[in-house]
């Protein structure tokens, strides 16, 4: 994942209008409709694909946006101190995500009005971004996203959004969990979504578990990435074999990679992987990223940032989802 900088908190100068308790969701979902609009409309305009809204995604962001209202945190993190790509996945994603959020304070309830302002205003701002400082503009304009969650919510002068952008690139035909004691054997199935994808690489990373975060040192964290310390494995060759040269020799095959290794796990004929997490670090978070690449492609896309809890012994931990995506 990508390193996103500058987090950015608002504060609305317009005119003060009044808004009573009314209804809350339906003002929810035209303003996730508008939003969605302009992404998809900056998207274009810069030659990429649009993105489709995830509802799934959306409920996980809005109750994010909600509890940084609750304790009064900005940008990408809360005093429960979980990463974006942990609290998503947590909450049953199984996908690569990045994440933009902005936050803006008043004195006043907000109109419906001042919320699609707020959202115009904080879409302009990310695309307005200049590198090297442009991190929300590169999630925006990330040309393998294929989804968008999109969370708000408002109450008392606090507004907070959040995008989380989904590249939904591989099916799991035996989900992740989403904790483990240290020495269970944890074995995922998922394959490439799109036939012409093949599964590249698959990373581990490690990091010890989060703990909780005062409210001023979350509001102090302007990005977040993937932790440094990971584990590479690559796809299990053939290993040695004899072929038939055109002139009838018989002549032997070694298969292996630069390093001597045959691999690590397996790759069925219809394009199927079978891993079994190796929980080597002791103690923390793991998230796994699976890197899949296009025949013709430059670069491999992290298709997936599934992280799994850890403890010795393991802890109570609920895992609330559980699908097959």
């Amino acid at each position: 994942m990508r390193r996103l900088a500058f987090i950015f908190a608002l504060v609305l100068a317009a005119t003060p209008l009044a808004q009573g308790e009314a209804p809350v969701d339906e003002t929810r979902i035209a303003l996730r409709s508008e939003f969605l609009q302009m992404i998809n409309h900056d998207r274009a305009a810069n030659g990429l694909a649009p993105v489709e809204l995830d509802p799934e995604a959306s409920a996980i962001a809005d109750t994010y946006c909600k509890e940084q209202i609750r304790f009064g945190t900005t940008g990408h993190f809360t005093v429960d101190g979980l990463a974006p790509y942990m609290r998503y996945s947590f909450a049953g994603g199984n996908d690569g995500v990045s994440e933009n959020a902005a936050a803006w304070s008043a004195t006043y309830r907000f109109s419906d009005r001042a919320l699609y302002d707020m959202i115009r205003k904080s879409e302009d701002a990310m695309m307005n971004e200049k590198p090297p400082h442009d991190g929300h503009r590169r999630t925006l304009l990330d040309p393998y996203a294929t989804h968008v969650g999109i969370g708000l919510a408002w109450d008392r002068g606090e507004f907070r959004l959040t995008e989380e952008f989904i590249r939904r690139f591989v099916t799991w035909k035996r989900p992740l969990p989403r904790a483990a004691g240290l020495t269970d054997q944890i074995v995922g199935v998922g394959k490439p979504l799109a036939k012409d994808y093949r599964v590249e690489a698959i990373s581990v990373h490690h990091e010890p578990l989060p703990q909780p975060l005062s409210v001023q040192a979350a509001n102090l964290i302007d990005s977040y990435s993937l932790p440094d310390k990971r584990r590479d494995y690559l796809p299990r060759l053939r290993g040695t074999y004899f072929q038939r040269h055109p002139d009838g020799a018989l002549y032997e095959v070694r298969e292996e990679y630069a390093d001597g290794r045959r691999g690590d796990f397996t790759i069925s004929r219809d394009g199927s992987f079978t891993f079994q997490v190796p929980f080597l670090d002791g103690p923390g978070v793991y998230t796994v990223v699976v890197w899949i690449r296009r025949p013709g492609d430059r670069d491999p896309v992290a298709a997936t940032n599934v992280s799994i809890r850890v403890d010795r012994p393991l802890a109570d931990f609920t895992f609330a989802g559980g699908g097959t995506r």
